[in-house]
């Protein structure tokens, strides 16, 4: 098919009405011509600027700067320059407001002399837009710090009396109640009781709460060993024992032969498992079961947590992971940090943990940790 030739006259009119605004100077840079995407630029009516030198259209404090770039542009060997190639650059408008600008620029000879054709399109709006995100941004960030700051202070100076709590509550626990002793009160035995299963609790949040910083930070440091994860398993199957009895849930443990080791670190792993089997007997009515299972896996050992509980619905399942979040199911007596502390961990571990879920059906949290390289 016969490549159709545009006419001048056409051509024309298809740059008057373009939206960026199109500029001409001469060698002495004077404007010879101003699409009408300049006249809406600038502010001016194209006689306005016809015949005027080019200055007029930019910031004073450029002038002398913008006449050298022109001069060294015509000499150079470039013949034109795209949008995205420069700095953006500065214009003026007849209100005198100054705005920014990408421009293309070329450089044609023609037998009355050299001809600089620009191309500008205002970014004066996009500019500004990403200077408010990029302040949006920082601040986010700074108020992120300073959050973080705060948890990790009031956290450890949080510590100290809570555990004077606790240390005293056992105390009083441990003094005699047998009438022919300096008795203790029964009512003082339950009131200290309560004492230190509350200071027990806050000590746990306080804890989590210094997790999910130095997870945030990158700082938490493991100190990781071979191990058997079958032994450890075991290990928290039997510390959890009497939580299940109490539920009257059945627990249960599966561990395949032969599993490769895997390189760990003891207490952090421990305290993964215990979240998620935790998390899984307390939403497991009487009468269910919670299976822990490992077995192996492509690049390592897969662990497996299995509960017939009362599920997460598919809504709720994106945001398991997230900080201070919680179900709706629960009863909100944590602070919705055990489920993104044990991800951080089995992250920093090189592994993954994924929940899959059937509301009403129960959970499955799989946790695939790399064998000892």
């Amino acid at each position: 098919m016969p490549i159709r030739n545009v006419p001048d006259h056409a051509l024309a009119r298809i740059v008057h009405v373009a939206s960026d605004a199109i500029l001409c100077v001469d060698a002495a840079q004077t404007v010879c011509f101003c699409n009408d995407g300049a006249s809406r630029m600038f502010g001016y009516a194209p006689e306005e600027v016809l015949g005027q030198p080019l200055s007029m259209l930019i910031p004073a404090r450029f002038h002398g700067a913008h006449a050298r770039h022109v001069n060294t542009f015509g000499a150079g060997d470039s013949a034109a320059r795209r949008m995205g190639e420069r700095s953006p650059i500065f214009g003026v408008r007849q209100s005198g407001e100054e705005f920014a600008a990408e421009a293309a620029i070329i450089h044609v000879e023609t037998e009355e002399g050299p001809l600089f054709a620009v191309v500008m399109r205002d970014v004066s709006e996009r500019r500004r837009s990403e200077i408010v995100a990029q302040r949006a941004l920082s601040d986010a960030q700074t108020a992120l710090r300073d959050r973080d700051d705060l948890l990790g202070i009031v956290s450890h100076d949080l510590r100290n009396p809570v555990n004077a709590v606790k240390m005293l509550a056992a105390t009083l626990l441990r003094m005699p109640t047998d009438a022919a002793a300096a008795t203790l009160p029964p009512n003082a035995v339950e009131h200290a009781t309560v004492m230190l299963e509350a200071a027990t609790q806050m000590d746990a949040l306080i804890q989590d709460l210094l997790d999910v910083t130095r997870l945030e930070r990158g700082q938490l440091r493991l100190v990781r060993e071979p191990e058997a994860i079958g032994v450890l398993m075991a290990t928290m199957a039997d510390i959890l024992a009497p939580s299940a009895v109490a539920r009257g849930v059945l627990l249960e443990t599966e561990i395949e032969a032969g599993l490769p080791a895997v390189e760990i670190d003891h207490d952090r792993i421990a305290q993964v498992l215990s979240n998620l089997v935790g998390n899984a007997i307390k939403f497991t009515a009487s009468g269910g079961s919670v299976r822990m299972r490992a077995a192996r896996g492509a690049e390592g050992v897969i662990v497996s947590v299995q509960d017939t509980g009362v599920g997460i619905s598919t809504e709720d399942l994106p945001y398991v992971f997230d900080r201070f979040w919680q179900s709706k199911r629960t009863n909100r007596s944590g602070a919705g940090l055990g489920l993104a502390i044990a991800n951080g961990i089995v992250r920093a571990h090189g592994g993954t943990l994924v929940l899959d879920s059937v509301l009403g059906q129960g959970t499955v949290a799989t946790i695939a940790l790399p064998a000892r390289r």
